[in-house]
């Protein structure tokens, strides 16, 4: 009985995220049909099993992820998605089964895009004026961070392997952190009537001009409600940068979910 619940609860989750994954690369949306379905479904299975801490568990998922999002650095459909799988399987094998799906899925995405983003940004011309500070602040963190990778190399806890994985994506986030104003700038920043700012909308809060950031007061809020937007018209705002067309991240995930099945101590098996 254990093991077939097992089965649908697996099931559930590569199927949902595969929906999610489709939406999201086909429309750059993640259905709430497809989240709420999900969550629903772990509720019950954990209520039925009455596996309380499960439950518990999710809810610290969506806690973790609405924090984020009320910063403006993850849409609200990617939460959802997070806290469905985490209803859904929280643990597998013994181990915490989105923290081995979002390790594998982040590793994948940031050399996809890095690599991806970085190619399309030279095509254009990398301006290296506009990327300054972005530069600036790449050397210090690889100085920062290329010491921390010495050490570890020198010490070896880790292996040679993971040190490789490590390094590369590593390097590839610094390159991406470096160019990232002049790649958002390029191929997501919209400036849009502030009428038609959406919900889950990813505003552009640093080419907002310093004295509208000031007034809005917003400190760590990144998503903007019809608060902001009463203040923004008040200070004579009509027009809001915005990121559209995003890369999608749910195709990440569903990469992430098959790896951590297969692996499912993926991150112990890589520094192992």
């Amino acid at each position: 009985m254990l093991f077939e619940l097992l089965l649908i609860r697996q099931a559930i989750v590569l199927a949902g995220s595969g929906a999610a994954a489709y939406t999201d690369a086909r429309a750059g949306l993640i259905l709430d049909k497809i989240t709420y379905t999900m969550i629903a479904a772990g509720i019950l299975l954990n209520v039925f099993q009455q596996e309380w801490v499960w439950i518990a568990v999710g809810a610290v998922v969506f806690a973790i992820g609405y924090a984020v999002y009320y910063m403006g650095k993850i849409g609200g459909g990617d939460v959802k998605l997070f806290t469905g799988i985490a209803f859904l399987l929280p643990f597998y094998q013994g181990q915490f089964f989105l923290l081995n799906a979002l390790f594998a899925a982040c590793i994948l995405a940031v050399v996809f895009y890095s690599v991806y983003y970085l190619l399309k940004y030279a095509g254009k011309g990398i301006d290296l004026k506009e990327n300054k500070q972005g530069i600036c602040k790449a050397i210090l963190f690889g100085v920062v961070i290329g010491a921390w990778l010495g050490i570890v190399f020198i010490t070896q806890v880790v292996s040679i392997t993971a040190l490789g994985i490590l390094g590369t994506t590593l390097v590839l986030a610094l390159l991406f952190l470096a160019f990232e104003k002049g790649i958002r700038r390029q191929f997501f920043l919209k400036k849009i009537h502030i009428s038609k700012l959406e919900e889950d909308e990813v505003i552009a809060t640093e080419f907002l001009k310093k004295e509208v950031r000031e007034k809005l007061g917003l400190k760590f809020k990144g998503v903007f409600g019809e608060e902001e937007k009463a203040k923004l018209k008040k200070l004579g705002v009509t027009k809001v940068p915005v990121y559209r067309n995003m890369p999608p991240f749910g195709p990440f995930i569903l990469l992430g979910c098959i790896a951590a099945m297969i692996w499912p101590d993926i991150i112990g098996l890589i520094f192992a």
